[in-house]
């Protein structure tokens, strides 16, 4: 089903049907699922639609690998829970009630829910764009997105920033790997300052190398062009595809009209839930904070 997992953000070979699927039908869904998140502000269908992301992951068999990028942003995630919770931009003008207190700190049922609605809109575009990312090779998506004429140079920026993360996180590895061989610190803060220097000397030198590959290639010259993947889609692909536009139009009607914040204001937390979710929220964001200040000390 899979390859063997290489850094978190890198694209992996696989025979899945999500790794099989036409680049084109997968950034239609996922340009789809980003239109209806950002027009919906009801928590429940973002949750919906991030669960729905995380089984199409594991049914690729990428589940634990889009897990644990997701675990990257529990700072983000429960820092903006806290933040709104105690202090909602709605709440500014005095127009809200605390519905629980602890301590100096007063929660606001009102700040929960938009919390809970930004939340659940960056965990659902997260987990279907790393759906999409992690099974798409970006010269698939380069050779798809030829197809629709779109600019060489604009391709090209997008597929190599694509490769870029998962470049940069191979090669600190190999560095700090090759610190603990010398007998050097391998792990903590204090590891990752020498390890700058040959990372970057060496992005560098692989740019002058990208540059003379693509000037023996003849890259931006016009004309007729070759490429060594082609991608083809067939009538699955192009339903597929139209139907991923339709969910995206349907899904935004829906958002603006039954989920919209406005449809929204009547929904009522139960204060256990407010509290609880404070209280865990708060917890995770201090954890990874403090864990965070002991690895520097311990530099």
């Amino acid at each position: 089903m899979r390859a063997t997992t290489g850094p978190a953000f890198a694209a992996e070979r696989g025979s899945s049907w999500l790794h099989r699927l036409d680049p084109l039908v997968k950034l239609t869904w996922l340009l789809a699922v980003i239109v209806v998140a950002f027009a919906t502000f009801d928590p429940v269908p973002l949750f919906g639609i991030a669960l729905v992301g995380l089984a199409v992951a594991a049914s690729a068999g990428i589940g634990w690998r889009v897990v644990r990028v997701l675990a990257i942003f529990i700072p983000i995630t429960s820092s903006i829970l806290v933040i709104q919770t105690i202090a909602p931009p709605i709440c500014a003008g005095g127009g809200c009630v605390p519905v629980a207190t602890l301590g100096p700190l007063e929660l606001y049922q009102e700040g929960t829910i938009r919390g809970l609605s930004l939340v659940g809109r960056l965990v659902a575009v997260e987990s279907v764009a790393l759906a999409v990312i992690l099974t798409t090779h970006p010269s698939d998506l380069f050779g798809a997105l030829a197809r629709l004429r779109v600019p060489y140079v604009a391709n090209l920026m997008l597929s190599m920033t694509l490769q870029l993360i998962p470049i940069l996180q191979r090669e600190f590895e190999i560095v700090l790997s090759a610190q603990r061989a010398r007998g050097m610190r391998g792990t903590g803060f204090r590891a990752l300052l020498p390890s700058f220097v040959p990372v970057f000397a060496g992005a560098f030198q692989r740019v002058q190398q990208l540059t003379i590959s693509l000037e023996s290639r003849a890259f931006g010259a016009t004309g007729a062009r070759t490429s060594y993947r082609h991608i083809r889609s067939g009538t699955r692909e192009r339903v597929a595809a139209i139907a991923g536009v339709v969910v995206g139009v349907v899904g935004v009607l829906a958002g603006l009209t039954i989920w919209s914040a406005e449809q929204s204001a009547g929904v009522v937390v139960p204060v256990q839930l407010v509290v609880g979710l404070f209280l865990l929220a708060a917890t995770l964001f201090a954890g990874v904070l403090l864990a965070g200040i002991r690895s520097i000390l311990r530099a």
